[in-house]
């Protein structure tokens, strides 16, 4: 284990007992001092085990200072720590136990070497139990400081819908991922048509004695690809730290291609090997053509964010093309099961924004009040309803013998991921597609206002499987008032593949364009006709 230590004057002769208990067990050691019993002021001492804990440098840390008060309270001070001063070995193990503590505060004034090293094995040794009712207190705590850190305590992973190149140049993305327990990045060709033609990042480049020589489409991927490595290497530590469980950026196939399954297979293998990250995901769309591209490449040992999903019925297609993809892994025995890693990206917001057109449509023409009230009674509901039984069917999916063969191998779940999380309606609240799923073994991908909002005023709590009754209520009573959700989600995806298409098309226009001088050139490569 990865143990950081510090303590100020008053506590430097039992630091460096410690010290010596912590190298007869075999632990690596980080010390920050102090190095004598010259005055020093605690509270750098503390800040620094503290800062060493919250960036991943080490799995623990202990403070000392005389009495242990004013440590456990400076310590306490950095995002992510939660030190907790022990004087006997209950308190320290089942400071661990129950309250997940990762800094252990001890007075070098008040306790002596022989007990410190048992209250330093209690520590040690113990682990955080995960029980529901800790899990849900240590959320609350952990809400207080940062909402968005109290998703972790709910298994939920936090990314970011976002990226553009001073998000990483500004030191920005760091301080998410250290202060706000961010996971992970996502992009699409809108994020990136935003961020390449509305900011001066890539003036440089665009302005490039080179650029001009290049196909526009060549041209952005360098520009991408770029931002993905730098991105991607920011979040290797997280990588490591959860063990290829999170850490992933994830960068899309042309959408000129959602039809084409071998076009998409070449293209996600050719980013793949251009963009040389472990911890890199490619996106492909669950369209028809999309999901044998998914098999093949999960078989191939590539990671993959399955995008545009809408539909319940898609969504088990995605998943089954998933275990398949790992089976067919797993027969040739090369690439160990474990480091391969997929979410399935389901979209939300969108569902919503269709569904209450369409209410709105019906509610012109309501014949009673009765009508009336059932159609009101579904503004905002169907998209949180549809999520919550696509996390139950996700439950269902990734247990029982099949799933277990390939989780005794080492296997991922591939887990839901909440895309298109920002509230549309200004008249709902504006985390409510954060607030309403919550749950275990699930990602949530937020655009910086949302991101930001949760931070501000989100309520955390295990939402995902609350009130499925209502869920089910919810979607009869759609099917009662006459609307499709088979052809909304349908009609959804479609739109969504020409969205990002338009949007892909603008960008390498813009680029085509921009600070470049020549005319757009072969600009729609890949497009099927």
């Amino acid at each position: 284990m990865r143990i950081v230590i510090g303590s100020d004057h008053a506590g430097f002769e039992l630091k460096e007992r410690v010290r010596e208990f912590l190298a007869e067990w075999h632990h690596d050691t980080l010390d920050m001092g102090t190095h004598s019993t010259a005055p020093v002021d605690y509270p750098d001492y503390a800040q620094a085990v503290g800062r060493a804990v919250q960036a991943g440098e080490a799995d623990r840390g202990i403070v000392i200072c005389g009495s242990g008060v004013g440590a456990s309270v400076a310590a306490n001070k950095v995002p992510g720590v939660r030190a907790g001063v022990c004087h006997d070995t209950y308190s320290a193990h089942q400071g661990v136990e129950h309250d997940d503590i990762n800094v252990l505060v001890l007075g070098g004034r008040v306790i002596g070497a022989e007990l410190a090293r048992d209250i330093v094995t209690s520590f040690l040794s113990a682990q955080f139990t995960g029980e529901e009712r800790h899990r849900r207190r240590l959320a609350k705590v952990i809400a207080m400081e940062n909402p968005l850190s109290a998703l972790e305590a709910y298994g939920q992973s936090v990314w970011l819908d976002y990226i553009r190149r001073n998000l990483i140049t500004s030191g920005e993305l760091q301080r998410l991922i250290t202060e706000d327990g961010l996971r992970g990045v996502t992009s699409n060709p809108s994020i990136f048509e935003k961020a390449i033609t509305g900011s001066t990042d890539y003036k440089a480049e665009l302005e490039a004695s080179d650029a001009k020589s290049l196909d526009a489409k060549v041209f952005y991927e360098r520009l991408a690809i770029r931002d993905i490595q730098a991105a991607a290497d920011l979040l290797r530590p997280v990588y490591d730290r959860t063990r290829k469980r999170d850490g992933y950026v994830s960068l899309e196939v042309s959408p000129l291609l959602a039809h084409d399954e071998k076009g998409t297979v070449e293209e996600a293998r050719r980013l793949w090997k251009t963009v040389a990250r472990a911890n890199v995901m490619i996106k492909v769309p669950a369209t028809a053509e999309g999901i044998p591209a998914i098999e093949q490449l999960i078989g191939e040992g590539i990671n993959v964010n399955v995008t545009l999903l809408f539909a319940q019925d898609a969504y088990e297609h995605v998943a089954e093309a998933y275990q398949r993809g790992l089976e067919r892994l797993a027969s040739q025995g090369s690439v160990p099961l474990g480091q391969v890693a997929s979410v399935a990206s389901f979209f939300i917001s969108r569902i919503d924004t269709a569904i209450d057109g369409l209410l709105t449509a019906r509610l012109k023409s309501a014949g009673d009040e009765h009508e009336q009230a059932l159609l009101r009674s579904l503004y905002g509901k169907v998209a949180i309803a549809n999520a919550k039984f696509t996390y139950r069917r996700y439950q269902e999916l990734f247990s029982g013998p099949r799933w277990q063969r390939l989780d005794d191998r080492g296997a991922q779940t591939q887990r839901l991921l909440w895309a298109s999380t920002s509230t549309k309606n200004p008249n709902y609240r504006d985390v409510v597609y954060v607030e309403e799923l919550i749950g275990v073994d699930t990602v949530n991908t937020m655009p910086p206002a949302t991101l930001d909002a949760f931070r501000d005023h989100g309520r955390p709590r295990a939402s995902l499987v609350e009130d499925l009754e209502g869920a089910v209520d919810t979607i009869a009573t759609l099917d009662k008032v006459g609307i499709s959700m088979k052809e909304v989600t349908d009609r959804l995806l479609v739109e969504a593949v020409q969205l990002f298409s338009d949007s892909f098309d603008k960008l390498l226009l813009a680029i085509t364009r921009k600070d470049r001088g020549v005319e757009p050139s072969q600009r729609r490569r890949g497009r099927q006709e």
